[in-house]
């Protein structure tokens, strides 16, 4: 019967509540993302990572379409390749999820940044912290974890908050509970026949 209580009454098992502190925060992230948008963006470049992307091109570049209506999409590689449609000389907007020990010419992050009229990106080589506008510190980020693809996962979706780019939640699978709520369901008398 404890056990019960704690679920009707929000405590520390309580799946509903954990729930609902989630989207408490995912709406203060939306809210904070859309306060980070730029003004006046007609073209986008995305630098790639190269340990790994969280979303594929495509789903990316509705993503920020759906930030900034009507921009142009274009990627790069970290080495600087284009993919798909070549950038052009000038972009509005450069986001650079280039992260720690990946490959990249000396002094390619001035060179986008020439490029661009703001620039987002991750706190690494020599120069971004000071050339950048906005920049992720990953490295100042305590208990961040070790696992490659979701410490790319949780980096680049800051990265890209930065710019003005917010998530919608992806729901995670709740525990099995219907032998649970079969039990604890009133008796109505009914008997099937």
């Amino acid at each position: 019967m404890e056990k019960n209580s704690q679920h009707d009454h929000g405590g520390v098992n309580d799946p509903v509540g954990s729930h609902s502190e989630y989207y408490l925060h995912f709406l203060q992230s939306q809210k904070d993302s859309e306060g980070r948008l730029f003004s006046d963006i007609q073209t986008v470049l995305v630098v790639l990572s190269a340990a790994g992307m969280i979303f594929d091109l495509e789903g990316l570049r509705q993503k920020i379409i759906h930030a900034y209506p009507g921009a142009a999409v274009f990627f790069k590689s970290t080495s600087g390749d284009d993919m798909g449609t070549p950038a052009p000389q000038k972009v509005d907007l450069l986001i650079d999820l280039t992260g720690p020990r990946q490959r990249q010419g000396w002094f390619y992050a001035k060179k986008l940044r020439k490029q661009a009229k703001y620039a987002v990106g991750r706190n690494v080589g020599l120069f971004r912290k000071k050339i950048y506008d906005r920049i992720y510190d990953e490295k100042a980020q305590i208990g961040l974890t070790r696992d490659i693809l979701k410490r790319e996962e949780i980096v680049q979706k800051e990265v890209l908050s930065l710019a003005g780019i917010s998530f919608a939640p992806v729901s995670s699978a709740t525990p099995d509970r219907s032998k649970e709520i079969a039990r604890n369901l009133p008796k109505t008398g009914y008997l099937p026949r």
